[in-house]
């Protein structure tokens, strides 16, 4: 059973952001389990800043976006909005080390900071840190009302079908992770039963259908690869996504939709068929 949500968040006020232009940055990391994926949106109506002793230029940020995601058999330390909150909060710390440090010295600062060790850092410098408490809310404007999980007995096409639908959503929106997690539970529930890792999904869409589309096959294989990916716990340092591989996630969720299309709709087919022959 996966869990996820996706949260608005706004901070009281602007935080500076190394780019270039004034398209969306993302960024991921993972910590103690949760798998977030953040979108910022820079300002481009406040101008881009140039901080005297920083290289390349910044843009002020006040608003984002947060998806969470975590596999619920690893249970559930932190529930998804304190999960949320956690992750923005640390991205802002290192945001700030990283404006006026290299990228090594902010990750040597960032890791510090949230040490318990002797060379943790001290209260001067952390006094140093401008505090700031960004403000969640949730966004749940989705088919499924941003459903957080589902169990085995919801199992139905018209899930399926929702379930497509709000992941076409999330890739319209840049929501990767979401999208994921999305189009697993679609073919899941397509199928009627919990696929753990993408060894299981070969055997739950079975031969003839392999036989039939085998493009789509390898397709959903790559996708339930993807979500098992997720699973694997990080260090809690953040990742920028570049633009060309933002582009080609995007991509690749719009053929796995597809794929996970042509089974439900496989499975609708020979289910008739079925009927109709009784």
């Amino acid at each position: 059973m996966w869990l996820f949500a996706t949260y608005k968040v706004s901070l009281p006020q602007p935080i500076l952001v190394k780019t270039e232009s004034e398209q969306p940055v993302v960024i991921s990391v993972n910590l103690k389990g949760w798998d977030s994926e953040m979108k910022l949106v820079p300002n481009a109506r406040l101008g881009r800043i140039k901080p005297p002793t920083g290289r390349g230029w910044y843009y002020p940020v006040s608003q984002m976006e947060i998806t969470v995601t975590r596999d619920g058999r690893l249970g559930d330390e932190m529930v998804h909005g304190e999960a949320a909150k956690v992750m923005v909060e640390r991205l802002v710390v290192f945001l700030q080390f990283k404006m006026w440090n290299s990228l090594f010295d902010a990750i040597d600062k960032y890791e510090r900071f949230y040490s318990d060790s002797d060379s943790a850092m001290s209260e001067d410098e952390k006094a140093k840190l401008l505090p700031i408490e960004p403000q969640l809310d949730l966004v749940a404007d989705y088919e499924q009302q941003n459903m957080h999980d589902y169990m085995s007995e919801f199992f139905s096409r018209p899930l399926s079908q929702a379930l497509l639908h709000d992941a076409a959503r999330s890739i319209e929106h840049k929501r990767s992770r979401r999208a994921c997690l999305e189009l697993t539970m679609a073919c899941e529930t397509a199928l009627g039963m919990r696929l753990e890792s993408a060894g299981q999904v070969k055997a739950g869409m079975g031969d003839v259908f392999k036989n039939q589309f085998s493009q789509q096959y390898e397709e959903i294989v790559c996708l339930f690869q993807a979500r098992d990916a997720i699973k694997q716990s990080g260090n809690g340092l953040f990742r920028f996504i570049a633009a060309a591989q933002k582009q080609e996630i995007a991509e690749q969720l719009t053929r796995w939709r597809a794929a996970v299309e042509c089974l439900a709709e496989w499975l609708n087919a020979m289910n008739k068929g079925l009927q109709e022959a009784q």
